[in-house]
């Protein structure tokens, strides 16, 4: 009875470690990310992995993106106006969102420059390094059409010319269905003193 108890026992701790192996072994796609399966060859599988999944990473890895409210902050910036006056400070932020069927094309086709690893998520924020210079280009552009003194006042006008050449500028990279502005907000406006 005691060799049997101890047999019952250690298929028992051996099928709690396998268990515990699988499930160690695996990763879930959280809602607001979509994944990438890394072969073991290094190799990008081509279908996104969706949220709520599970996905084996004893062999491979997978890799996951956020793809809503991405933030973009500029911060400190100092465009020039129509009067060729620098302002002192102009902050923004803008909210872009990715499609989750271009995570896949996204990642392979595109520059690893384009974009930016979160250290604190542990994950890879796809084109937050070009939606940062595209939106950078943008500021400038909306804020030299108005005199240092008007900026302040026509914000939300900014806000809106913004979100326009932004939009336009990806609809003619070929990536306006790829990536969207759901948001941009002019934090702080000072003019020169």
């Amino acid at each position: 009875m005691n060799t049997t108890h101890r047999a019952r026992s250690s298929r028992l701790s051996l099928g709690m470690l396998a268990v515990a192996a699988l499930l160690g072994g695996c990763t879930r796609i959280e809602t607001g990310e979509v994944g990438l399966r890394v072969g073991v060859d290094k190799q990008i599988s081509g279908a996104e992995l969706l949220p709520g999944s599970f996905n084996q990473t004893l062999f491979g890895d997978v890799l996951t993106f956020p793809v809503r409210d991405i933030a973009v902050t500029l911060d400190n910036k100092q465009p020039l106006t129509s009067d060729n006056s620098t302002l002192k400070d102009f902050d923004m932020t803008l909210v872009y969102s990715i499609n989750p069927s271009a995570v896949s094309d996204l990642w392979t086709t595109k520059s690893r420059t384009f974009h930016a690893f979160s250290r604190d998520d542990r994950d890879w924020i796809l084109m937050h390094g070009y939606m940062t210079t595209v939106a950078n280009n943008a500021a400038y552009k909306a804020v030299r059409e108005y005199k240092a003194l008007a900026v302040a006042d026509n914000r939300q006008k900014i806000e809106s010319e913004i979100k326009r050449i932004v939009t336009e500028t990806l609809a003619s990279e070929g990536l306006g269905t790829a990536l969207s502005v759901s948001l941009v907000q002019v934090r702080t406006v000072m003019p020169a003193d």
